[in-house]
């Protein structure tokens, strides 16, 4: 249903600004979905009397525009002005009706009398809005009728990822953002980086910015991944993390709040994922293995999902990542969508914000086919941990992913090869590589006399072999002169 407008106003003194009314809503994609507008000029000769044309008109709408300025305007056999009748006729037809009166001047005392007593009338029972010229007059009423809306929920019903950030400007993209999201796109998807401008690429391709009143404006998934600062626009655009001391929320030992476009703010995640979990080392026979406590494409992947599918209209609650001693959580506001429960998740994909869904598809970060939760369960089982849990709690959706506690050094047969360290590749030798086993497996803190002892060498040998490890940096050094000690970096 289309809400219907009426515009009213001295036709000789405000014809360009009675039409430019008109043109601010049918140019702008928005209100022309939500209103009608009723302009006398518009309608074509008739033999009626105008004056019961248009008060019959008046009748039929929902929102009274009025623009009133010096001139009162010719009065009718009542001595009242088409402007003030139609006023009158609104007011007592629709008493629940929207009006909006936008005066001219900032002072009304040049004004003739009767519009200074229509103004006084006007002041003692509406809200008002002065103007100087027709570009003030058009952002007041655009700004009046996206109130409008608001108010009647109407904005609202539009989809987060869909709308458009009327506070913000193209100023507020960084083009610099866009550029890095291409690169990356380009690699991934093994295409060449399009050879159109920024501003095309995310209207045309991306389609997160979209022209209104012959200007571009972004959506809010255009904020997200690429605003300078999408939190001035979108305070819910946080994730909160914190590494906890011990099971239990009580106290923590390292947080922070992360704001910012999307990358970066995966790119902290990471950051603070790899200072606040721990990295294992182990020999197994000559490799040096390196184990995670948790395999991070898993728990980036629960990142991506968070704010792919949150509900941006909880504006207070931001994303939670919640690192304690023996599992991490990640939890996003807004419960599974309608059709979606707990045992159905693997292999459907309802999207509740499609266009940030779209963004993440063009960098391969996310799959179309919902195949996320199976990828989470995979790559933990692969890495010797259980499969993550997935549940609701309150409004709120959930992953908890369960670490090996102690048993981290287990891990060591699903470490893929990139975690391991050739130490013979290295250049290292059959002594070295059992002075490090011995370091890193046993915990060991080895001497230049034990180093001897052990491989029956010279003190030139050890020497040679032990700091050839400090150099390649396996080992570490501790004490001087003669109480020099060698152990596991």
């Amino acid at each position: 249903m289309k809400y219907k407008i009426f515009i009213s106003g001295n036709q000789r003194e405000f014809k360009e600004e009675r039409f430019a009314v008109k043109e601010i809503i049918i140019n702008n994609s928005t209100l022309r979905d939500c209103f009608d507008v009723f302009l006398f000029e518009d309608l074509p000769a008739k033999g009626k009397s105008p004056i019961s044309t248009y008060l019959k008109e008046v009748e039929n709408n929902d929102i009274y525009i009025g623009i009133v300025g010096n001139e009162y305007g010719v009065k009718d056999k009542d001595g009242l002005s088409p402007t003030e009748k139609e006023f009158q006729r609104f007011i007592k037809i629709k008493p629940q009706g929207e009006i909006l009166i936008f005066i001219k001047g900032k002072d009304d005392f040049k004004k003739d009398k009767d519009t200074q007593r229509f103004i006084k009338i006007i002041k003692e029972s509406y809200i008002y809005k002065r103007f100087t010229n027709v570009d003030e007059l058009k952002a007041q009423v655009l700004s009046s009728l996206i109130s409008y809306l608001d108010n009647k929920g109407i904005l609202s019903k539009m989809p987060f990822d869909r709308t458009i950030c009327r506070e913000a400007g193209y100023e507020a993209i960084d083009e610099k953002e866009v550029k890095d999201f291409l690169e990356n796109r380009a690699i991934k998807l093994k295409v060449d980086i399009p050879k159109i401008s920024t501003r095309d690429f995310l209207a045309k391709t991306l389609k997160v910015i979209k022209e209104e009143d012959g200007q571009f404006k972004p959506t809010n998934t255009g904020l997200l991944f690429f605003g300078k600062n999408p939190s001035k626009f979108i305070p819910q655009n946080e994730i909160r993390i914190a590494r906890f001391r011990g099971a239990m929320r009580t106290e923590f030992i390292d947080s922070k709040e992360i704001i910012g476009p999307v990358y970066k703010m995966l790119d902290e995640v990471e950051m603070f994922f790899k200072r606040n979990t721990r990295l294992a080392n182990k020999i197994v026979e000559f490799k040096r293995v390196d184990i995670p406590e948790y395999p991070y494409e898993a728990i980036r992947e629960a990142v991506i999902n968070a704010i792919a599918h949150r509900d941006y209209t909880h504006r207070g609650a931001p994303i939670m990542f919640s690192i304690f001693d023996d599992r991490i959580e990640v939890s996003n506001p807004g419960g599974l969508l309608p059709g979606l429960n707990i045992e159905n998740l693997e292999g459907h994909h309802v999207a509740r914000n499609k266009i940030i869904c779209d963004i993440f598809h063009e960098t391969k970060d996310m799959e179309k086919f919902g195949t996320g939760i199976g990828k989470m369960k995979r790559i933990m089982k692969e890495h010797g941990l259980p499969e993550p849990e997935f549940l609701e709690e309150g409004d709120f959706f959930v992953v908890k992913f369960y670490g090996p506690g102690d048993k981290i050094l287990d891990l060591v047969s699903s470490i893929p090869e990139e975690r391991q360290t050739d130490l013979q590749e290295l250049g290292l030798n059959d002594r070295q590589i059992e002075a490090l086993r011995l370091m890193i497996n046993e915990g060991q803190i080895l001497s230049n006399k034990k180093f001897r002892q052990l491989f029956r060498v010279t003190n030139k040998t050890a020497s040679t072999d032990l700091n050839a490890l400090v150099r390649k940096g396996m080992a570490q050094v501790r004490g001087r002169g003669r109480n020099v000690e060698y152990l596991a970096k």
